[in-house]
């Protein structure tokens, strides 16, 4: 009992981190981009400029977050520290649904999609992965 209240509590970890790997992605993704545009001289097309940084943002959000709480608390309970991270990504779905109904439906505002399922994929992948070391 005392494992799974700890995975619980451990998990409200994500929240802060996934905020910051999700900022620290998209500027890399968007300097990225401005590196093969200005500096290579690529021609990339301009839904890879909307799609690109908010694909980089939730995986360096998702295995960040996983990886600061699997090092913090190395014998979680697989379910129980993926409780507050689902509910977290839930409401930021319904909430990028909520901007398509009101704005319509483009590459801006489908990129949060990608963002968040990538975020709670690679976050779910990472700590199965730790979990069973």
């Amino acid at each position: 009992m005392k494992v799974k209240l700890i995975s619980f509590l451990i998990s409200l970890i994500f929240i802060p981190v996934a905020i910051l790997g999700q900022f620290l992605g998209l500027y890399l993704g968007k300097l990225l981009y401005f590196i093969y545009e200005k500096v290579m001289f690529l021609n990339i097309p301009s839904f890879i400029l909307d799609i690109a940084p908010a694909v980089i943002s939730g995986a360096i959000a998702g295995y960040i977050s996983a990886l600061v709480i699997s090092k913090i608390y190395k014998n979680f309970d697989f379910v129980f520290v993926l409780i507050i991270p689902i509910i977290v990504i839930i409401i930021s779905l319904l909430g990028s649904f909520l901007n398509i109904s009101n704005t319509g439906l483009s590459i801006q505002t489908i990129a949060p999609f990608f963002r968040e399922l990538i975020t709670i994929g690679l976050f779910i992948f990472v700590l199965r992965e730790k979990s069973i070391d």
